[in-house]
């Protein structure tokens, strides 16, 4: 395979001439050029809809496909054409893995999958005509390799639309405009604001934080209640450096700091900082530590 664009990645087994140059990374968010934390937002928020015949399927589950438990075009477009021409986006929001195979008929896969939690495997379906947006990609399924397979990256190009937030309720009395994505950063190293760190899929997370930004975690993110001591080391250690071990979790090195988020009460959903950019978080969640 020739890859002409550059590749950010950490392993890979093929043959492949990668005429742009190979980056190795730990974290698909060490990729300067992708916000991949956006496409989770998306998984999670996004849902069903077809205006035009431009189509969006939302999945909360990897596992019903008819082929076996594979997904085959006709799950989302019966009677398609491999052809979708950027038609057809089918999301997962689910961590399960997924396959992708042809048709009975033999009917190529067509649409675009947006799957940022799952491992996606694409196998004897001839090509995909879409993107594949996931934590982990393959072709290979036991002794079958899809050394055959194309992807021709046909990037889906209709509208899609997001569940309702609801409006707050009104106050007594005016209230300050919301902060833009825009404003001066107020989450760097050294910063007095209780945090949440996260430590390679670690969330290290301060005594006085109950609900951390949902975009902080991964799919297999694990959440840890920092002592006080601990929060305020935390607090003055860059992003890239190597953050404290948590020997009352049994963890006895710490993993590089990937990204902070600080709060300033708490009812604030935070404002995230990984070393190159600070923004908003849309909302929070309320994790579940480990003891």
């Amino acid at each position: 395979m020739v890859v002409d664009e550059k590749v950010y990645g950490n392993s890979w087994q093929g043959r492949f001439n990668f005429n742009g140059g190979v980056e190795k990374i730990n974290d698909l968010n060490d990729v300067p050029t992708v916000d991949f934390a956006h496409y989770q937002w998306l998984a999670r928020n996004m849902k069903s809809s077809n205006v035009n015949g431009k189509k969006v399927i939302v999945k909360n589950t990897g596992l019903d496909g008819s082929r076996n438990g594979c997904y085959d075009l006709y799950d989302f477009r019966p009677g398609g054409q491999g052809y979708d021409n950027g038609n057809t986006l089918v999301v997962f929001n689910t961590t399960d893995d997924i396959c992708l195979t042809k048709t009975r008929d033999g009917r190529q896969f067509g649409p675009s999958v947006l799957a940022p939690f799952s491992k996606v495997t694409l196998t004897h379906a001839g090509f995909i005509d879409g993107v594949v947006i996931a934590r982990e990609f393959t072709t290979v399924d036991g002794s079958y390799t899809g050394s055959e397979l194309q992807l021709h990256g046909t990037t889906y190009n209709g509208p899609i639309e997001c569940i309702d937030v609801p409006s707050p309720s009104p106050t007594k009395a005016p209230v300050a405009a919301s902060k833009s994505k825009t404003e001066e950063c107020n989450c760097e190293t050294g910063d007095d604001l209780d945090q949440s760190f996260r430590c390679g899929n670690k969330i290290y997370v301060c005594p006085d934080v109950e609900r951390v930004c949902s975009s902080q975690g991964r799919a297999k993110s694990k959440f840890y209640i920092l002592t006080r001591d601990q929060c305020n080391t935390m607090k003055n250690i860059g992003i890239g450096e190597q953050c404290i071990a948590l020997p009352q979790y049994g963890l006895t090195t710490g993993k590089t700091l990937k990204n902070r988020v600080c709060y300033s009460s708490a009812q604030d959903t935070g404002m995230s900082n990984n070393g190159r950019k600070c923004e908003f978080c849309t909302d929070s969640i309320v994790p579940i530590f480990e003891i």
